[in-house]
Parts: structure tokens; sequence; C-alpha cells
């Protein structure tokens, strides 16, 4: 789940921003490929759940057109303007992406979409400050190994029939990341999510001087899946995928993401390693490592090489940012 705009109240979280700021200082120019954005069209089934309910919707392409302004877009509800907004959402449940008893659950989703509701964030009391996208395109295959090798790619598609025999497999060797016959699609629901975010929070910058914020709520997550893989009960990488997208489709060359999680993003990390225009400012916990699911994101490091546009923030047990 990205929530993409945040506040800190911390000095931990004052001195991460001040390094951040010291790098970005030093974030020169630099040049890179030209990725050709191919898309295929597809005509696939998604089942996604809307605050309780099942939605059945057919998608048909693997791009889409937000809003303008007009409020006739079909992502967007009736009498609603994304330009009226302040916070666009998005939202991915993948309810048939589910083990039992298994700590990263399907009911994550609802028990946040519940509790907007208890809370009073939702579109019913917001208004027309609060819009959630609807109806919008799961990501291509495409999309995806912009990220992630075509091998990793093609090869859980694939796996999906042994899913359909067995209902659930590991699907990262012998780690926990597992799978249902629904994981590949409902990854790319996911990763769609993310790109439909871009799109629209894109196309109100260019007409707006206040364009709204995205929050993409979904799952299965992504800041663990490797390129080569899944990894951490990460299937494909959600914010790398919406990043690189940005870069392709809409010419925003450079990209700063921030990673706030008890785990180092190490997933996103590889993914843009050796990319000078993505900025990746992860902040996350490393004491008591023998303790922790990942060994990762050192100070300043990636596997002891000192980078200047990958930083890692440690802080320790306990403490809050």
């Amino acid at each position: 789940m990205e929530l993409l705009a945040v506040s800190f109240s911390s000095s931990l979280a004052g001195n991460a921003l001040f390094l951040a700021r010291q790098h970005l200082c030093k974030w020169k120019n630099h040049s890179r490929f030209d990725l050709e954005a191919k898309f295929v069209r597809n005509k696939i089934l998604n089942k996604s759940l809307r605050r309780g309910r099942r939605c059945l919707s057919e998608k048909t392409e693997a791009s889409i057109s937000c809003s303008t302004g007009t409020g006739e877009d079909p992502l967007i509800p009736v009498n609603k303007k994304l330009s009226d907004a302040r916070v666009i959402y998005a939202v991915a449940p993948a309810m048939g992406h589910n083990q039992e008893s298994h700590p990263e659950s399907h009911f994550r989703v609802p028990s946040i979409v519940n509790a907007l509701e208890k809370w009073e964030l939702s579109p019913k009391f917001r208004g027309l400050e609060v819009i959630e996208l609807e109806n919008f395109n799961a990501a291509s295959s495409n999309d995806i190994a912009s990220v992630h090798t075509r091998a990793y790619v093609s090869g859980l598609e694939k796996a999906m029939d042994q899913a359909s025999k067995q209902g659930i497999i590991l699907i990262e060797g012998s780690g926990p990341t597992y799978a249902t016959v629904d994981t590949f699609q409902e990854s790319l629901v996911a990763a769609g999510a993310g790109i439909a975010l871009i799109d629209a929070v894109v196309a109100e910058s260019k007409i707006s001087k206040s364009p709204p914020v995205g929050f993409a709520l979904i799952r299965p997550p992504g800041h663990h899946a490797i390129p080569k893989g899944p990894m951490g009960f990460c299937v494909f990488g959600n914010v790398a995928v919406a990043a690189r997208y940005a870069q392709r489709s809409h010419g925003l060359k450079r990209v700063f993401i921030i990673d706030f999680d008890v785990h180092h993003g190490n997933g996103t990390n590889d993914a843009f390693y050796d990319d000078p225009d993505i900025f990746f400012l992860s902040t996350h916990q490393l004491c008591n490592s023998h303790k922790m699911f990942l060994f990762q994101g050192f100070i300043h490091t990636q596997y002891g090489i000192c980078i200047e546009y990958k930083h890692n923030l440690m802080s320790c047990c306990g403490s809050i940012l």
C-alpha cells in the first residue's frame, strides 16, 4: 500500500529530510536511455472489492486516459471532477490472493476502507475533496517487464496452472511468498492502480496549480520484490512500475521515492540501483537485525557500495519517524 503524501514530526525525520536534501543537491544531470512504451490490448476480467462489494468490470486496454476536468472520464464517478479533488485514490484488495492466517492478510484493504469510513475520510463524508478512481485497467505484462525480467513475469503467469490444481503454491523457493490461482491477475490490477493514479495526477497537474495527490490502497505489496522474482510477501514492485511508467509515458525524467517501512525497500532499491534519475530514500529499522525479516539497507550503502542517489536511513527499534 502506497501513500504519496506524508508528514513527519520527529527530529530524526528532520534529519532524514536534511540528508535527502543534501543528496538531491548532488543529483547531477544524467542522460538515460529512451525506453519505448509498448502496450498490448488484452481483454481481461477483473474482480475487485469496492467497500465490501464485488464489482465485475471488463478491461480492454493496458493504458488509460484520465480526466481533464470534463467529468466524462469512465474512471471518475458521475458528477465528480478530478479538478475538485484534494486526494484521489484507487483500491485493489486482491481478495483472491489469500492464505489463511498469513500475516499479509487479505482483510488489510477492507479494514482500511472501513476505517476511512469510520473516520469520515471517504468520499461519502468529504464530497468532492476525495475521489475514488473506479474501473481502472490492470497493468500489462509490458508494464511489469519495465521493472521485472520477462522470464519472471511469464513464469509467474504459467505457475497459475499449478496453483489452480494445488490451491496455494510457494513462488519464492522455500521462502514465505505464496500464490493462488488469482495472484498473477490481481497483481496486475494492483500495479494498474498506481499507473492510473500517475495518469490522473499528471493530467491534473497540466491544468491546475494545485493538483490532487494520489493514494494507492492495494495488495499484494511490492517493495521487496526484486527484478528477478518475488520476495517477502511481495509479487510485483508496484511503486517501481509506477515510477518507470511516469518516466516512459509522461516524460517525467526524475522521480523521488520515499519508502517508509520497518524493513528496507530492497526490491525498489535494486530496480533502480543503476538509474541516476531515480532518487530512492528508505527509512527502516536495522537494530536487532537477527530478528528482522531482511538484512539490507545500511546507511549510505547497498551491499557496502556507496552511491549518491540511493540513500538509506536506519532507526532504532521502538523509535518513531
